[in-house]
């Protein structure tokens, strides 16, 4: 009597070359998705230790780039943050192969996460502080996430928010 194995999809051979993944990052995870082109059938994801790669997007996202990842088979979203922790885009990606993929971004995303905390700014405005660490390892970046439907842009809200962060970082000792 056999016991029927799972069979993990081998990693393609060329994959470190399509998403340009430097040799001294370690390969975490991957997965592949259509890409809906004759010339190459597939669209490749990776983790590694440093970032996630995206082969439909041409990008690489540092893990303290990335706000928060949601999984619900064959759908990964992906949201990423813009320079300064504003919000950016959120990547939508259909995965055929997943393997490992959304457990290793869940690792990656919640291991980048130094310190959070939801802070009321008052009237009615909650805000997110946020301290991550930077995919080298050697910076702290600190990042102001509004809850609610609230204008970032309004520069009282923003002082508020300077302010609150200061005290956060302070308590923090960092």
């Amino acid at each position: 009597m056999g016991l029927l194995k799972r069979r993990t999809p081998t990693v393609p051979a060329d994959l470190r070359d399509r998403l340009r993944i430097p040799a001294h990052e370690k390969l975490l995870a991957w997965g592949d998705g259509p890409r809906g082109d004759s010339d190459r059938p597939s669209a490749l994801v990776a983790a590694t230790d440093s970032a996630l790669y995206v082969e439909a997007a041409g990008e690489r996202f540092p893990w303290d780039r990335i706000s928060q990842a949601r999984w619900e088979e064959p759908l990964l979203e992906v949201d990423v943050l813009r320079d300064g922790g504003r919000s950016g885009p959120t990547l939508r990606l259909h995965l055929e192969v997943s393997g490992d993929l959304p457990a290793a971004i869940h690792d990656r995303v919640t291991a980048s996460v130094v310190a959070s905390e939801l802070i009321d700014l008052g009237d009615g405005v909650i805000a997110r502080m946020i301290a991550r660490r930077a995919s080298d390892g050697a910076d702290i970046h600190w990042t102001v996430a509004f809850q609610g439907d609230v204008n970032p842009e309004d520069p009282q809200l923003q002082k508020r928010a300077r302010e609150s962060l200061a005290e956060f970082r302070s308590a923090l000792g960092i």
